[in-house]
């Protein structure tokens, strides 16, 4: 794949399954040194222009990556900042969608040993160390989720995730691209799950590149492989510009 031109490129990356590997609860997973060194040395070159897009509350990548200097958005946008700004928070949005879930969401993940995630704006069932539990939870959450008011369910990889409607990752990207000094960039977005897919399509609107990490159908226009992948095309990237 060729590398970009980080001259003109406002970039956005995931988190999880893009910069690092999944690992059996969403706070074990690893930040490698090198990993820090390469982000620090991206936002250098982009003058600022890049962004982690989670679905993490910012509070958890920020305890993951240590660098508030890099903008962000957290919640799948519903918080944000710019880097080494003021956390600012998605007008519109109903968190009180949320209560009914948690009511729901938490018996049912206590009786089957599942662990439900509470990202203030967002809720997450994983389910990677119980497979077996797909099934009854889609039916579960069709039953007793989806018919509530106010909230959208993606399904991931090994999750299902209950969100307030009106954040998505899209709506995240398109508020960055209005602000400096993402403003009159191109737009990069890397992401490998389906709470991605907004992203995707709001750069494939924009005539950037969006990048899917892994397999599965998918809106973006390319694709890697996995996070190593990852790491090499960015490196790659920051190697031109130099």
């Amino acid at each position: 794949m060729k590398a970009l031109n980080l001259e003109q490129t406002a970039l956005f990356l995931d988190f999880d399954g893009t910069l690092v590997d999944f690992a059996e609860t969403p706070e074990s997973v690893e930040v490698s040194g090198e990993l820090r060194a390469l982000l620090r040395a991206l936002n250098k070159h982009l003058s600022g222009a890049l962004a982690v897009v989670s679905g993490r509350s910012l509070e958890s990548l920020d305890a993951l990556l240590g660098l508030p200097e890099i903008a962000a958005a957290g919640g799948h946008g519903a918080e944000w900042r710019l880097g080494g700004g003021e956390t600012r928070h998605a007008e519109g949005v109903d968190l009180e969608a949320l209560a009914d879930v948690r009511a729901k969401l938490a018996p049912m993940a206590a009786e089957h040993a599942l662990l439900l995630e509470d990202k203030g704006h967002s809720m997450a069932l994983h389910f990677r160390s119980r497979p077996n539990m797909e099934a009854p939870l889609d039916e579960f959450i069709a039953s007793q989720i989806s018919p509530l008011p106010g909230i959208r369910v993606i399904a991931g990889n090994c999750v299902r995730e209950v969100q307030a409607r009106g954040v998505d990752k899209g709506l995240a990207v398109a508020r960055f691209m209005q602000l400096n000094p993402f403003y009159g960039r191109s737009p990069c977005y890397i992401g490998d799950d389906t709470t991605d897919e907004d992203a995707f399509a709001c750069v494939n609107d924009r005539a950037g590149v969006s990048i899917k990490v892994g397999t599965g159908s998918s809106v973006a226009s390319l694709r890697l492989a996995d996070v190593m992948d990852v790491h090499q095309f960015l490196q790659r990237s920051l190697s031109r510009g130099n």
